[in-house]
């Protein structure tokens, strides 16, 4: 702090001049002034001195000496404690030096009402400083523009409190930078202010490589690090550390070697050329959530390392513009390497581990690790000493004159031709075997079928809902799984979205109106409400007849049970073909005609008949595979396919079998049948 002596003594000289009588520039003048200063200073010094803080303090440091005169303020806000500046930096300042008067002004206008509050005056010791947020800084710009959000030094520094850098407790320390910054930055209320264009920041900052070594005490990147201190500009801003090209020089003041690297690497030298295209330092390792792609404890590598890869050369369309293909990644993906990368997540070599991650150089270049000279150096650090051959096996490029490949070419051919050939032909034998008794049984049970079981309407009615639920699984699966190989084949050979979608919504008219019919027939006849409403409702019988089941297969009951007309595994798949077919058609409805909906229908409608729709579907398609197909196909009782769909009908055999003598007797219709051979049933189930 300056001493108040001399501006005293100047004061006093000039004060007491006219008094005097002295010419300005006489020698005697000048010595009987000095004289009566010096005397009157020194009466001065010998009285009780009272510094302005003391005068400050008067009034701030009583609340109940307070009125403020400002809008927004309050008495608290005004109160100042005895020992603020205890500790501070500015510890051996006075009031004034900070909490400037307009000139003319005394020490006491400011508190008149009406009179105008002191000025913050941190440029007259910070001048270059305030010079920067002024004219540069993003906040400072701001506050020029009178945004309410802008901060100013108050805000990031403290108030009389004031704290050294390197004192853990300023709030501009590393450690509490981000607290600092997120009070803007990750206030909800401002999360859509104007100039805050990030969400979560610091959040994302807080699972930071840069956050995890703080916390550990060890240094590392805040806030200021990177973005500056007092001239903080947006990243669209070409000057701001942090842009893309700039941030090889931000992160290399830490990262000196790697940022060298990078900038010599085909990526650094490309993007210091002006290519904007490549990766910098943030494209790999994130912004605020930077990330160690560093092998882990464990020995595992995150995919992250490959995928932040794929983000570019597996991007068709990017790497056309460079005359470069995809192929590197679809190889590495289809190898040893990649598939073990993608499945477990193993220790096995990325991206990076072959082609270096910061000074990544084209295999061509003599100083890349997969030059022709380097390889062996660069797959013997896993793999230790190896061959020639070896080495050489593991190639990206697959170029069609090359022998290796000229070979697997056609390797690859034969094998296909023979999986198609050996596959398709034991399909054939397999398929004409297991016709022949599918059609064996059905004769069987066309000539000698009087237990009816479904009339002609019925049957009709289960062809119907039969195609229309395949083509509806198969139209509806094929928008879910898009990207599967086989839907990609399908749309090559000329199918389209528009049919897709036109099946789809036919099928699914044909299933509601298909339902209907059926509905109504169960409803409103006499014979469907008998046998279909009152025949499919659960009784008490229906446990019992589980338990027998279960007991019987179990080993634990020798008498195989016996059902009325429909068991309980047929009623529970019949109530919840009506359940599922409800669902997925009013939530079919929905999707088909979201844009009708009504103005006042909750927003959360579709979305939900997004959902609903497709799980729904994953249900029905497993209950008809597991449930439906079991029970008619792959039962041992019916295998190889229960052909009663197809005539309507069971031989009095089969009917005996799983039905009371009272449930048989309901469903025959007339005691002659003609002998036919009967189906050769294996020995041990007799």
């Amino acid at each position: 702090m300056r001493s108040p002596l001399p501006l005293l003594y100047a004061s006093v000289c000039s004060t007491l001049s006219p008094c005097l009588g002295t010419q300005r520039h006489s020698l005697g003048g000048f010595a009987a002034r000095r004289m009566a200063g010096l005397s009157v200073l020194g009466i001065l010094l010998l009285m009780p001195v009272r510094s302005m803080a003391q005068d400050c303090l008067d009034c701030h440091g009583d609340a109940s000496m307070l009125e403020p005169v400002t809008a927004g303020r309050t008495k608290d806000s005004l109160v100042v404690a005895k020992d603020a500046l205890k500790g501070s930096v500015h510890e051996d300042l006075s009031c004034s030096d900070c909490h400037a008067m307009d000139a003319g002004e005394g020490t006491t206008a400011h508190y008149d009402k009406g009179g105008k509050a002191p000025t913050l005056a941190c440029a007259n010791c910070h001048e270059q400083a305030q010079k920067d947020y002024d004219s540069r800084d993003i906040h400072g710009k701001r506050m020029a523009e009178h945004n309410p959000h802008a901060p100013n030094c108050v805000n990031c520094h403290g108030g009389h409190s004031i704290l050294p850098l390197k004192d853990p407790r300023s709030p501009l320390s590393p450690h509490n930078q981000p607290d600092t910054c997120g009070k803007c930055h990750q206030s909800e209320d401002l999360t859509d202010a104007p100039g805050i264009a990030k969400r979560k920041l610091i959040e994302r900052y807080h699972s930071s490589i840069h956050w995890k070594r703080l916390e550990e005490g060890r240094p590392a990147a805040s806030c200021s690090d990177c973005h500056g201190h007092h001239t903080i500009l947006p990243t669209s801003d070409p000057q701001s550390s942090v842009t893309r090209t700039e941030q090889i020089k931000t992160c290399g003041k830490c990262h000196g070697t790697i940022a060298t690297e990078f900038s010599t690497g085909s990526h650094g030298s490309a993007l210091l050329a002006g290519n904007l295209d490549v990766p910098s330092c943030t494209t790999c390792h994130g912004d605020h959530d930077m990330t160690s792609l560093k092998t882990q404890k464990t020995g595992q590598r995150d995919l992250a390392a490959v995928a932040i890869c794929i983000w570019c050369h597996g991007n068709k369309r990017m790497m056309e513009r460079y005359a470069l293909d995809t192929a590197p990644v679809e190889s590495y993906m289809s190898d040893f390497h990649g598939m073990a990368q993608r499945g477990s997540l193993g220790a096995v070599a990325t991206c990076a581990d072959c082609h270096e991650a910061h000074y990544c150089l084209p295999s061509g270049h003599e100083r890349s690790r997969m030059h022709i000279s380097n390889r062996g150096a660069a797959c013997g650090e896993c793999h230790g000493e190896s061959s020639d051959t070896f080495v050489m096996s593991f190639t990206h490029k697959k170029a069609a004159k090359e022998p290796q490949w000229v070979v697997v070419k056609w390797v690859t051919v034969i094998y296909v031709v023979l999986i198609l050939v050996t596959i398709g032909g034991m399909l054939l034998h397999n398929s004409i075997i297991w016709t022949y008794f599918v059609r064996r049984k059905y004769r069987y049970q066309k000539k000698r079928g009087v237990v009816v079981r479904m009339s002609a309407f019925e049957r009709f009615w289960h062809w119907a809902m039969l195609i229309a639920f395949i083509l509806l699984a198969v139209t509806g699966f094929a928008l879910s799984f898009s990207e599967t190989a086989a839907v990609k084949w399908v749309y090559e050979l000329g199918f389209t979205e528009s049919a897709r979608a036109f099946i789809h919504r036919l099928f699914a008219v044909v299933l509601i109106v298909d339902s209907l019919l059926f509905g109504w027939m169960m409803l409103f006849t006499r014979s469907g409400r008998r046998k279909w409403l009152w025949g499919m409702m659960p009784r008490w019988q229906d446990f019992k007849d589980f338990h027998g089941t279960m007991a019987y297969h179990l080993f634990s009951r020798k008498e195989k049970p016996r059902f009325a007309i429909f068991n309980y595994a047929e009623k529970a798949e019949f109530w919840a073909l009506w359940w599922g077919t409800a669902v997925m058609a009013l939530s079919g409805l929905v999707l088909w005609f979201s844009v009708e909906l009504p103005a006042d229908a909750p927003k959360w409608l579709v979305p939900v008949a997004k959902v609903v729709h497709y799980y729904e579907a994953v249900l029905a398609v497993l209950s008809i595979i597991v449930w439906h197909f079991f029970h008619t196909v792959f039962h041992p009782e019916e295998y190889p396919l229960g052909t009663s769909f197809l005539t309507g009908r069971l031989s009095p055999e089969e009917a005996e079998e799983r039905f009371t003598h009272e449930a048989v007797a309901e469903q025959t219709v007339s005691p002659e049948v003609e002998q036919v051979e009967a189906p050769h049933k294996p020995k041990w189930s007799e």
